[in-house]
């Protein structure tokens, strides 16, 4: 029998953000926006100096786009649409990490942190309204990048049953492997994203691989939640990414061509697997 770790070593667990309400103008740009592929549009053209940060205004950078732009977005491609139906950011609010599935619609599960006078407040939204069980809904601090990581194992979606509750990571992982036992087939489904915690996406690829690649061996996995440390061969994410340099420059003066197909997708998304 395996033991799955689920504080192995390479990370700063101890990292903790100076601030989520006081960050440097792209990383603010880049949170703030809903749909995943112009938020990974605008990464890369910032990486390459091809954006420029105090820009206001550019629909790509806009936190929610309208109907007609969503609409053509999702004419071109479905997996467009994600991200792009998250509910609109309270005031204070920012995002503070998101779990990206690879699902025709490209579901987004996004977590968020509101500032009062007093603390930190923290709510998940969907695009579908589903309620959560939240592990912890507020601090005095910026969550340290341990206390992230419980934050996402241990919070789960309030519709289903306990043998689900893997956290919010694990669970969409575990649900489509009821149905699809091929666990393989699923290495580059579920993807973690943070603008504020550099180590957060690299952690979750590592944990989500070797959960897989134990429900490929025929041991029975078990998670530790203490801090000993574990040498384990480290695993390389592909990530999804979709070239966005062709979209129209105004997609609004574009007529709207929504297509049968994205229609539908849009029309019954409901599951995981797309």
């Amino acid at each position: 029998m395996k033991v799955l770790r689920r504080y192995p070593s390479g990370f700063d667990y101890s990292f903790r953000p100076a601030s989520y309400f006081h960050p440097d103008p792209e990383t603010l740009i880049v949170a703030s926006i809903l749909g995943e592929e112009r938020r990974k549009d605008v990464k890369r053209r910032l990486a390459a100096g091809g954006l420029d940060p105090d820009l206001h205004g550019d629909w790509l950078t806009d936190s929610k786009l309208d109907n007609s732009t969503r609409q053509v977005l999702g004419a071109m491609h479905p997996s467009y649409m994600g991200g792009e139906y998250l509910p609109s950011m309270g005031q204070q609010e920012i995002e503070i990490a998101r779990v990206v599935l690879a699902s025709t619609t490209q579901d987004v599960i996004s977590i968020r942190a509101r500032r009062t006078p007093q603390f930190i407040a923290y709510r998940v939204v969907d695009e579908y309204e589903t309620g959560y069980i939240l592990f912890k809904h507020r601090t005095k601090l910026p969550l340290t990048l341990r206390e992230l990581i419980k934050f996402l194992n241990r919070t789960n979606r309030d519709d289903v049953g306990s043998d689900n509750h893997n956290g919010l990571v694990i669970t969409p992982l575990a649900m489509n492997l009821e149905c699809d036992p091929d666990p393989e087939s699923y290495m580059d489904f579920v993807s973690v994203h943070s603008s504020f915690y550099p180590e957060l996406g690299r952690y979750f690829d590592r944990l989500t691989s070797e959960y897989l690649v134990e429900k490929m061996e025929p041991e029975e996995e078990v998670y530790e939640e203490d801090d000993e440390e574990e040498e384990v061969s480290p695993f390389a994410a592909q990530s999804r990414l979709w070239d966005l340099q062709n979209l129209p420059e105004d997609p609004a003066k574009f007529p709207v061509e929504e297509s049968e197909r994205a229609f539908r997708a849009r029309a019954t998304k409901r599951g995981y697997k797309g």
